[in-house]
């Protein structure tokens, strides 16, 4: 901590100078993944300001994912390990803030997920593979139970996304899940929870053949059957459908 180059800054925007040089000592690798910050007492007077301004700061970073505040003898502020469902989380909020609609998400899900099944394929190693066949497995044996395959459904899309090992297709996924357990939740039906599945497990022997082109065409002509059969049901409601009407907890 003690070679990172702060500057002294200007009062009138002081704690926003602070929250600015400390996440570029971050994304420099500066600050490492579990590096203590000096004290506030100690970044006070690196910084030239008081300590309640280096405290609205650290709230700013705490509240970003960036740093995490730990108290007692031992405590301080500690650079955090930022991980996909922090970035699904930001992901998600700016969906819910701009009141995006559920079309407008199924449009960009139907392109970031053809290509998480593309590199799915190409890239997927056992356990990523094993975590997929799981997932559908599960959805197999829901449609045999007749129960709602909503969550296995979404599952299958964030497993699928996971085994493409890129970071942010995988949080991209992850944030659809919450967005559109809902809405899948009211579409349901016997008929399209077989049609789904049947693809999931044609998707999943692509993965498994590693085969990138199948994948994505298997990929691509299920997830435009799911906006057809959202639109079609949009169409039926009074309001039109926006995703922050419902956020639900993640739970796979």
């Amino acid at each position: 901590m003690s070679g990172v180059a702060f500057t002294p800054i200007r009062q009138a925007r002081a704690s926003g100078e602070i929250v600015s040089q400390i996440e570029r000592a971050i994304f420099d690798g500066e600050l490492q993944t579990g590096d203590r910050l000096e004290s506030e007492r100690e970044l006070a007077e690196r910084f030239g300001v008081s300590r309640i301004t280096v405290r609205d700061a650290l709230r700013v970073l705490e509240a970003r994912g960036l740093v995490h505040v730990k108290v007692g003898a031992s405590g301080g502020a500690f650079v955090s390990e930022t991980n996909v469902d922090q970035v699904a989380e930001s992901i998600s909020t700016m969906i819910q803030l701009r009141r995006m609609t559920l079309s407008g998400v199924a449009e960009a899900r139907t392109v970031v997920e053809t290509a998480t099944s593309e590199l799915a394929a190409e890239r997927a190693d056992p356990a990523a593979i094993l975590r997929i066949e799981q997932s559908v497995e599960k959805g197999r044996s829901v449609v045999r139970e007749q129960a709602p395959h909503t969550e296995a459904s979404m599952d299958f899309h964030v497993a699928v996304a996971d085994a493409a090992k890129n970071e942010l297709l995988a949080a991209t996924v992850a944030a659809y899940r919450d967005l559109l357990v809902q809405t899948l939740h009211d579409m349901r039906d016997v008929r399209s929870a077989k049609t789904t599945q049947k693809a999931h497990e044609e998707i999943l022997e692509a993965i498994r053949s590693h085969d990138p082109e199948a994948a994505r065409k298997l990929m691509l002509e299920h997830l435009q059957d799911f906006e057809k059969r959202l639109r079609r049901w949009l169409a039926t409601q009074e309001q039109p459908a926006i995703v922050a009407r419902a956020r639900h907890r993640r739970t796979g």
